[in-house]
């Protein structure tokens, strides 16, 4: 998601660098269920998780796209 609202022709996304908070499932993939989903030590984080990261990684990104 992040790569298709990025200002930039080319952004790479990282995973699992410094450490992690468990798996970012969207809402949509918590609603079709699996393990990715479930509570657990490797994924704890809220429902709309991945979209709050998301839309505060674009602005940062609006943001230098707008200073450059």
């Amino acid at each position: 998601e992040l790569k298709k609202v990025s200002p930039f022709a080319h952004t790479m996304v990282i995973e699992l660098a410094n450490g992690y908070h468990g798996y970012l499932p969207t809402p949509e993939q918590h609603r079709l269920g699996g393990y990715e989903t479930w509570m657990a030590r490797s994924s704890y984080l809220e429902i709309d998780t991945s979209e709050t990261i998301t839309r505060t990684l674009q602005k940062l990104l609006d943001r230098l796209d707008y200073e450059n």
